[in-house]
């Protein structure tokens, strides 16, 4: 009995300490904060508005962009379908700053959209937003707003080519590749999407997996690359002398009865490379040394 009682006392002594202990970290999560995978890369995305054939838009702006930056070949098939597209450094020239209107809206959280300017006047109207994409996987841009019907003119040998297309819709397929110096290297193919979504075999590790979506065509032949440092910026614009050309379906609209021009801009705003840490290559075991 007396040791019963010894063992009682003593379980009363250390649950009247527990509950006295104060609990000094109550404010604090153990839940880490969220971080971005080392494979990961923030754009910022921009499309601005103004009028068809703005002088300033489609001169002096291109007079400051290295558009340079991407082999002649590729530039003359983009020109010949209506595209312009360059490559500016992280101060933007002073024409592209007044667009953006920079500094009196900036992008919005991941994935929100956020808008400036919505009557075209001085300035025009611009809407932007973040978007965290992974190395090798695609973001898919909306250039263009959903035509019932596309009549769609493409250069051949033999001059220009007319196709149509039901509920069409431009889109610009963005992937990142990311460079052992840091930088990343954005692949940007234009693609248009049709039709109405249906199942369709899509190629996938070891075989095939089937997908919902909407039949496509994708324009390889129009396919361009920017390599690029935290800071610069791709354009992405289209010529107002190419009409029904993809590049004028892709980045013309009628608003309020007046057709606009648009302007895409991508930034890439970060990334999470580290010099330090370099990827270990597999040997495989028959090159591996033999033991003496």
């Amino acid at each position: 009995m007396s040791r019963c009682l010894v063992g009682l006392c003593a379980a009363a002594l250390v649950l009247s300490a527990i509950a006295c202990t104060p609990w000094s970290k109550r404010h604090t999560s153990p839940l880490r904060p969220a971080q971005m995978s080392p494979d990961s890369v923030v754009l910022e995305v921009f499309f601005v508005r103004f009028p068809f054939g703005d002088s300033e838009a489609n001169g002096a702006l291109w007079q400051e962009v290295d558009e340079q930056h991407f082999p002649p070949v590729v530039r003359r098939e983009l020109v010949r379908n209506g595209f312009r597209v360059g490559v500016v450094g992280p101060q933007p020239p002073a024409p592209l700053a007044r667009l953006l209107a920079l500094g009196d809206q900036p992008p919005g959280p991941l994935g929100e959209e956020t808008t400036s300017g919505d009557q075209l006047g001085e300035e025009p109207a611009v809407s932007g937003w973040h978007s965290q994409c992974r190395a090798g996987r695609r973001l898919e841009i909306a250039a263009s707003k959903l035509y019932p019907e596309l009549c769609l003119l493409i250069p051949d040998e033999g001059g220009l080519c007319g196709e149509s297309y039901r509920n069409a819709q431009g889109i610009l397929a963005v992937t990142p590749e990311l460079e052992r110096d840091g930088r990343v290297r954005l692949q940007v193919v234009p693609e248009l999407h049709y039709g109405q979504a249906r199942q369709q075999p899509v190629p996938a590790r070891g075989g095939f997996r089937l997908e919902v979506r909407r039949p496509r065509r994708v324009f390889d032949q129009l396919g361009f690359a920017a390599t690029l440092t935290p800071g610069q910026m791709v354009l992405v614009g289209c010529l107002p002398n190419r009409p029904g050309s993809l590049g004028h379906h892709f980045l013309t609209q009628v608003r309020n009865g007046q057709r606009e021009q648009k302007l895409l801009v991508i930034r890439l705003a970060q990334t999470q490379h580290d010099d330090l840490v370099v990827p270990v290559q597999e040997i495989p075991l028959d090159d591996l040394p033999a033991d003496e």
